[in-house]
């Protein structure tokens, strides 16, 4: 109704301007902004923002050199970056990869010229040494993360006694764990941060010699009950989703069979393996919404590794280079980033070579090496998007 009221306002002046014949050229230029005043129907269309994400994948491990030494680095999509070893001589390897913000956190250990594995971590490529027990000893990192400004790595440290004795760093400072016997061996390889609290994943072996699974929660150890009490079992890799912990790896069955599964607020549930007499495992869990991935290997009648994941308790087969190799998702080794998942390690040719790389939803990506001929792998995945 406004719209018809101004329209009619408009041709008025118009036809009170149109008395005088000398004006017609001003009339028609009138008629003209009319035809501008009035509004035109829409069209339907709109204008369409296009968002573009970049997404980098780091893989990180070693390539062994032409010497067959093992030297530490990662692949930024497929470029290599090789770190600075301690030694050039001695072997280094990177088994957890972190990317927070514009740093990059590669952590594993590096051999020195005394031929002892020391335990740090490359922050931008920079070496940095984490305290050992006895600097005399083997010690590691298998798990490393960056929550807030805080730095957590833990591996174990090996004591005098050549006891490895678990705990993990915080921003450089060692904080022991209680094992179940501490003249027996404990191992930790996975780190998990959730909220206040601190989970810290492996294994500890009790007076009888057999490695029990668990996990320390601020310290306090909670055992997880093992197919059969007297063989070895591990926990490889930890999530926490709300208030369940999910925690991946295998236990030895009384036929001495390793049965890959996942403790779920301490109720083992096994995967279905290829064979069921022969070994498998989960090395990474991941839980994105309601879908739970445990990845490793499952060996096949022919006794051989096959690279795979479990999504909610179904196998997916990675496809190897040859299917007569072994192939491995590798510890901690798997992400799910929005609609496609990640699952890193390496597949062995028909030259018997481990070749590093990961499989995007299916598809193999090999990585480049410092030489073809010599084994490398991919230890840790990380992926980021932007």
């Amino acid at each position: 109704m406004k719209q018809l009221l101004f329209i009619l306002f408009i041709i008025s002046l118009l036809v009170s301007s149109g008395c005088n014949k000398n004006k017609t050229d001003d009339n028609s230029q009138k008629l003209g902004l009319l035809a501008l005043a009035i509004p035109q129907p829409s069209t339907g269309s709109s204008t369409t923002t296009t968002t573009t994400t970049t997404t980098d994948v780091y893989s990180g491990g070693y390539s062994s050199n032409s010497s067959g030494i093992p030297v530490a680095g990662y692949w930024k999509n497929e470029t290599w970056t090789g770190l600075t070893p301690l030694d050039t001589s001695k072997s280094s390897m990177v088994h957890s990869m972190v990317v927070s913000g514009s740093d990059v956190y590669a952590a594993g250990f590096s051999t020195n010229s005394s031929n002892v594995p020391v335990a740090g971590y490359w922050k931008n490529g920079t070496w940095t040494a984490v305290t050992p027990q006895d600097s005399t000893k083997d010690n590691r990192i298998y798990s490393f993360l960056v929550s807030g400004s805080d730095m957590y790595a833990t591996g174990y440290r090996t004591n005098s006694f050549d006891v490895k004795v678990p705990g993990y760093w915080k921003n450089g400072t060692w904080t022991s764990l209680t094992p179940l016997a501490t003249s027996k061996d404990s191992r930790i390889y996975s780190i998990v941060v959730s909220g206040s609290d601190v989970y810290a994943a492996g294994y500890s072996t009790n007076s009888s010699n057999v490695p029990v699974p668990g996990y320390w929660k601020n310290g306090t150890w909670t055992g997880l009950a093992p197919l059969d009490s007297t063989k070895d079992s591990y926990v490889v890799s930890l999530a926490v989703s709300g208030s369940d912990v999910y925690a991946g790896g295998y236990s030895t069955n009384s036929s001495s069979v390793l049965v890959a599964g996942y403790w779920k607020n301490g109720t083992w549930t096994a995967v279905t393996p290829l064979d069921s007499t022969k070994n498998s495992s989960v090395y990474s869990i991941v839980v994105s919404g309601s879908d739970v991935y445990a990845a490793g290997y499952s060996a096949n009648s022919s006794s051989v590794q096959v690279a795979g994941y479990w999504k909610n308790g179904t196998w997916t087969g990675l496809t190897p280079l040859d299917t007569s190799k072994a192939s491995i998702v590798y510890f901690n080794s798997m992400t799910v980033s929005g609609s496609d998942v990640y699952a890193a390690g390496y597949s062995t040719n028909s030259s018997n070579v481990g070749v590093p790389g990961y499989w995007k939803n299916g598809t193999w990506k090999e990585l480049t090496t410092l030489d073809s001929t010599k084994s490398s792998y991919v230890q840790s995945i990380f992926v980021t998007t932007y």
